[in-house]
């Protein structure tokens, strides 16, 4: 008995700490995260709020991410309900891989009521209104873009 309690217990260590380290999916990174800290060869993952029944929409703007420290491997949506209940919240999401040590920036440009035009894995287009860097963590009713500060070590 004592043999089987402490198998269980290292298992559920071991699974805590793989799932600390990305084995269950990359790490994710929220508006309000805007500087990340991760290893060469790291996969992560930018977060960000959407409502794309409702016309809301992010883009990966230019200027893009220095290929040599991080390259953008994939996007992704995920919605809850549907453009019948009011615009179908969702989630967006931009993969990417951590390459080599240095620092860059990602810029996306969050695109509200269909105020940018484009679909969602189109190329940025350009916003109806000059959109401007944001402070805050919560997206608002004008174009603007988030800026991330990647440092691969």
């Amino acid at each position: 008995m004592r043999h089987r309690l402490a198998a269980a217990f290292a298992l559920t260590l071991s699974a805590l700490a793989l799932a600390g380290c990305g084995l269950f999916g990359p790490e994710a990174y929220e508006t309000d995260e805007r500087s990340i800290e991760v290893d060469a060869g790291e996969d992560f993952r930018l977060t960000v709020p959407a409502s794309p029944g409702m016309g809301q929409n992010w883009y990966l703007a230019t200027p893009h991410p220095d290929d040599d420290v991080v390259r953008l491997t994939g996007q992704d949506e995920e919605t809850e309900g549907s453009d019948l209940d009011g615009g179908a919240k969702g989630t967006q999401f931009f993969d990417f891989k951590a390459v080599e040590p240095g620092t860059t920036k990602i810029k996306l440009l969050h695109c509200p009521l269909g105020r940018c035009g484009g679909e969602f894995g189109d190329p940025a287009p350009s916003p109806s209104t000059s959109p401007f860097p944001t402070a805050t963590a919560t997206p608002g009713l004008d174009p603007e873009y988030f800026i991330y500060t990647v440092t691969v070590r």
